[in-house]
């Protein structure tokens, strides 16, 4: 029979060297993985080559192309800057006149209210003067005039 002692000591090499060996195996298959990317990667470059190709050559025309339009939208703000300014200072003058017309318009719908009011009671006075005092027909004349005179006046106070 043969008997073989272990010591702590190969106990912990043999762990060791069962992880060394684990963390190699999986360093190989990381670097197998990498290794089938970059071939993929080479492969769609090289089929894509004429494309790149184009591209790199025309991205001076496109950066000339950005800065002219960069510039032609600077030159654009600054032309339209102006007009902003007096368009919102339009804006505001129209919205002042406006809020005028709307008081004009609101007064003299107060001074036509009134005038209609003072011209119904002058007709309901000289309707009850008909009832009450008319006697003869040159009294209605007069009273008709007046009513006219009335409605007159009231029409020259707007």
């Amino acid at each position: 029979m043969m008997s073989a002692n272990l010591t702590v000591q190969d106990l912990f090499k043999l762990i060791l060297f069962l992880l060394g060996i684990g963390v190699l195996t999986y360093l190989i298959l990381v670097l197998s993985n990498i290794n089938k990317l970059l071939g993929q990667a080479r492969a769609m470059a090289e089929s894509n080559l004429k494309e790149i190709d184009t591209t790199i050559k025309q991205l001076p025309e496109i950066s000339e192309n950005i800065n002219a339009i960069t510039k032609e939208a600077k030159s654009t703000l600054e032309n339209l800057s102006p007009e902003v300014n007096d368009l919102l200072k339009t804006i505001n003058s129209i919205s002042g006149k406006v809020e005028g017309i709307t008081t004009v318009v609101d007064d003299t719908t107060h001074k036509v209210g009134d005038t209609v009011e003072l011209v119904s009671d002058g007709i309901a006075e000289t309707v009850l003067a008909f009832k009450f005092n008319a006697k003869n027909a040159s009294q209605y004349m007069s009273i008709i005039k007046e009513v006219f005179d009335m409605i007159k006046k009231a029409f020259y106070k707007l």
